[in-house]
């Protein structure tokens, strides 16, 4: 029986680009388990999951990201605190990616404090805090 996600594979047009927003971001919201690269594939370990990045085949090197074709809409991860989605949220410009909706308190549930953001590549991402 399926017990929660192993491990998530996002692909990215620009490895380089990529490979740094995500080097940045991955030990600031908890895979501090260490890296590991395999060529055009590289990889944040947590606890009790992992993601990677893998390169985009040149084939599909114009393609851009949607978050309502069919796929990945977004990814949320889970925020200690307020006080660390806010710090955060300041740096995420300076290191590649872009604010889409700001650190606030949102109405989806009691306490739901989150900050919206895509990668570098435009996949939409958030971090969450949920009291």
């Amino acid at each position: 029986m399926a017990t929660g996600i192993d491990h998530t594979i996002i692909t990215v047009n620009n490895y380089e680009q990529a490979s740094r927003f995500y080097g940045w971001l991955m030990p600031k919201i908890g895979y501090t388990s260490g890296e590991q690269e395999y060529g055009t594939m590289k990889g944040w370990l947590g606890k009790r999951m992992s993601f990677w990045i893998k390169k985009a085949d040149a084939r599909f090197a114009t393609d851009t990201f949607n978050k309502d074709r069919i796929g990945l809409c977004e990814i949320a991860f889970k925020g200690e605190s307020r006080t660390d989605i806010d710090a955060l949220a300041k740096d995420i410009v300076a290191n590649g990616g872009t604010i889409l909706d700001p650190p606030k308190e949102y109405d989806y549930a009691p306490g739901y404090y989150a900050v919206f953001f895509a990668d570098p590549d435009g996949i939409k991402l958030e971090v969450v805090h949920i009291p």
